[in-house]
């Protein structure tokens, strides 16, 4: 037959490859783009490379496993592929990443069988750990990681006698402030240190709890070694001046410690050894090819040839499904809504005030349109501040900042956190929002705030992204909003927590009707 021959089976496995990237297109095109310009991904590039390189060595190993059915890979692929079109629709390069990668891994599956699926399945996990982390995922854990870091450098920069204070991610040495930033937060240390890791404990001939603790120790290294680097940065500080933590010194001092952290790995896998050097074994980078193997790979043609094929079939599906939705989508008229250059500066018994974002965070918002301003009761010196970002599309490239990344990164503390039924609001509208008790010093503030996505109001973020796939499949709809309304809780106020719940609520009451022109459904 046809598809039993050799080259036409490996034809059609490069029609795979093409027709799962043109699928993931977007989502590739981004994760370039972050290995390009953002130094967490740099070792992307790398990575793919020694994937390449091993993938090409052990073909040969893999032919000489090539038992077991075709089509658990056409499976993978099949599953691969509607989660590639599942990303493009819900607007996650993640996905439609995770989903090229599983496609590879299914294509050679499909080629050799499931019995070289031990073989192929640790190079598909490095590529997946090359994969960028969503950005709200990576900004919670950003601040995560920079809360850490700060609390672990303060306790050091303590031990050393050295007066300090933190105030969230800001570390106060009196005469100097030093802001563990997002590059300061050991991010770009952790998922290069995991992907190393990984490859380490692939290659090392060791039990398989000591590969495990390899890969797993990549975390407490990550974040003790980039607490070391600030207590390091704090103690030059204080010894020489501010211009210890900037430029070239302060780059160097990143790439010292993150060879620092490389060393300890190798140290940890020493360790299980008895630091006998000799005792400790690693799998070669290639592997040379037996004289009595063929020259090239052998496949089982036949069966192979039939599953090739209906991958193929698989791929162009997926491919003309994203591409029909997209042209529809593209289509769809845009929502109609009022500009907020139009809101008016009296609810009700409220007066506003409108203000004004910062360029640098504004161009970090990325909205469509947003307002903020102070409102006030002549009765209620107390104000309230409204803050609506809406976006016409929730692209990729962007995301509604939620206040549970931004605040904390502020120096702000979240004292309480629980979810309320909008009823409590607009009587009779369905939906969720959070309310949330935020400190900083003596300050503490009340806040409401929720997601709002056409005509559903909805407290968490997760829940903001399942809404924006079956919004974007069934009415061609990728627009939505951050709502947000906070107001001072004030000392001694007889109860004020309760009064400035009144405050938000009655305020709320009388803005949200209005807001129905600025926020369509």
């Amino acid at each position: 037959m046809l598809w039993s021959s050799r080259g036409v089976v490996l034809a059609l496995v490069l029609l795979c490859i093409v027709l799962a990237a043109l699928t993931s297109r977007a989502g590739l095109v981004n994760l370039y783009d972050r290995w390009v310009h953002e130094d967490e991904y740099g070792y992307g590039f790398l990575a793919a490379a020694i994937v390449s390189l091993l993938l090409w060595s052990r073909l040969w190993t893999a032919d000489a496993l090539s038992t077991g059915a075709r089509w658990p890979g056409v499976t993978m692929v099949l599953i691969a592929q509607v989660s590639a079109v599942l990303g493009s629709f819900g607007e996650s390069y993640f996905i439609e990443q995770i989903g090229f990668v599983l496609t590879l891994l299914g294509l050679v599956m499909m080629v050799f069988g499931t019995g070289a699926f031990r073989i192929f399945s640790p190079l598909a996990a490095i590529l997946l750990l090359t994969i960028p982390l969503p950005y709200t995922l990576q900004a919670i854990l950003t601040l995560k990681l920079q809360l850490l870091s700060t609390n672990i450098a303060v306790t050091g920069i303590e031990i050393l006698g050295i007066p300090v204070l933190a105030e969230g991610n800001i570390i106060d040495l009196g005469m100097y402030k030093l802001q563990v930033a997002e590059a300061c937060s050991g991010l770009r240390y952790l998922l290069p240190l995991t992907c190393f890791s990984f490859m380490l404990s692939y290659f090392y001939k060791g039990a398989w709890w000591k590969r495990l603790a390899i890969f797993v120790s990549a975390v407490p290294i990550t974040v003790l070694i980039n607490s070391f680097r600030l207590v390091v940065v704090a103690l030059l500080v204080d010894r020489f001046g501010i211009k210890m933590a900037e430029g070239f010194i302060h780059e160097f001092e990143g790439w010292v410690i993150f060879l620092g952290g490389v060393l300890l790995l190798v140290l940890e896998m020493a360790a299980f050894e008895g630091f006998r050097w000799s005792s400790v074994k690693f799998e070669p980078l290639v592997i040379r090819r037996a004289r009595d193997q063929a020259s090239k790979p052998q496949i089982e043609q036949r069966s192979a040839g039939r599953a090739a094929l209906t991958a193929v079939l698989l791929c162009l599906a997926a491919l003309s499904v994203e591409t029909s939705v997209a042209r529809a989508t593209e289509s769809a008229p845009k929502p109609v809504r009022e500009g907020f250059s139009a809101f008016p500066a009296t609810l009700g018994e409220w007066s506003g005030r409108e203000g004004q974002l910062e360029p640098e965070i504004s161009a970090t918002l990325k909205a469509t349109d947003y307002y903020t301003g102070d409102f006030s009761e002549a009765s209620n010196r107390s104000p309230v501040n409204l803050f609506v970002a809406y976006y016409d599309s929730l692209n990729k490239g962007g995301a509604i900042h939620s206040p549970k990344v931004c605040l904390p990164g502020s120096g702000w503390e979240f004292t309480s956190f629980d979810q309320r039924s909008f009823d409590e609001l607009a009587p009779g509208t369905a939906g969720n929002f959070n309310r949330v008790i935020v400190q900083k010093g003596g300050q503490r503030i009340l806040m409401y705030y929720w997601f709002q996505q056409r005509e559903r109001r909805i407290a968490d973020e997760f829940g903001m992204k399942y809404y924006l796939l079956v919004d974007g499949l069934l009415k061609g709809r990728k627009d939505g909003a951050l709502v947000r309304i906070f107001t001072p809780i004030i000392a001694g106020a007889g109860n004020a927590t309760q009064e400035a719940d009144h405050r938000l609520q009655a305020f709320a009451r009388t803005a949200l009707p209005t807001m129905r022109r600025y926020l369509p459904e």
